[in-house]
């Protein structure tokens, strides 16, 4: 998890308001980065459930849970996000990170606010695609700008990635809703992780010229790539 994008989560669960314990689902859990790092930040506090429909994430979750010493504190379980294996009202803080830009957005949010107790919370995170990134190397102007403007991921047919996340919370019914779009900071090798998706989108001389920025940048200890994210919380009513 980098500490970027770990900046985005904490922000999140921030605006949720834990409270001891109060049972957590993560939807989508994928390897479960996040539930082992909210298992170490709230200190077992909390019972959380984490689902995914991938099995094999799922047998690595686990296993990677067992190894830090976790496996009491998260539960891992095969489940949709778009028809979750729980009854009405079983979470008090639902949840989910990058996941809902490839499904059907507004059926994901419906079994996610369903399985949310009244007064619990609902919180998402997407990737922003109608934000622009942040580059800091010395590029000209206008190569900077083309490259800001490079999508942050994709989104599905009926996914969400963009800001449309707020007002899906406010059509869902749930209140006190808190909008967070965010930038999350990558340097070093993440930040090189992160600008593959620069690299593809330039012709052979932008690429000369980019990679020339990055190393000086670099030398200068100056290079990061800030993502975009949007973040949604809110409560569901009686």
């Amino acid at each position: 998890q980098s500490a970027g994008y770990l900046s985005v989560i904490r922000n999140l669960i921030t605006a949720a308001h834990l409270q001891p314990g109060e049972t957590i689902l993560d939807v989508g859990c994928g390897s479960g980065v996040l539930d082992r790092w909210l298992a170490r930040h709230t200190g077992g506090a909390h019972r959380i459930m984490a689902v995914d429909i991938h099995r094999t994430l799922l047998r690595e979750a686990a296993a990677l849970a067992t190894q830090e010493g976790l496996a009491e504190r998260i539960e891992f379980r095969d489940g949709n996000a778009e028809a979750l294996p729980f009854p009405d009202n079983s979470f008090d803080v639902t949840i989910s990170a990058t996941v809902m830009e490839l499904l059907d957005a507004e059926q994901m949010l419906r079994e996610m606010v369903r399985v949310t107790r009244p007064g619990g919370r609902v919180g998402i995170v997407v990737r922003a695609v109608d934000m622009h990134s942040c580059v800091n190397a010395p590029v000209r102007a206008a190569r900077k700008l083309k490259i800001a403007a490079l999508p942050n991921g994709v989104a599905g047919a009926k996914g969400c990635a963009d800001g449309s996340l707020y007002q899906r919370f406010c059509t869902a019914g749930l209140q006190n809703v808190r909008m967070l779009p965010q930038l999350a900071t990558y340097a070093g090798a993440r930040a090189h992780a992160a600008d593959e998706r620069i690299e593809a989108a330039l012709s052979p001389a932008e690429l000369a010229e980019w990679q020339t920025a990055v190393a000086q940048a670099e030398a200068a200890g100056t290079f990061f790539i800030a993502l975009p994210f949007h973040c949604a919380v809110g409560t569901r009513g009686s």
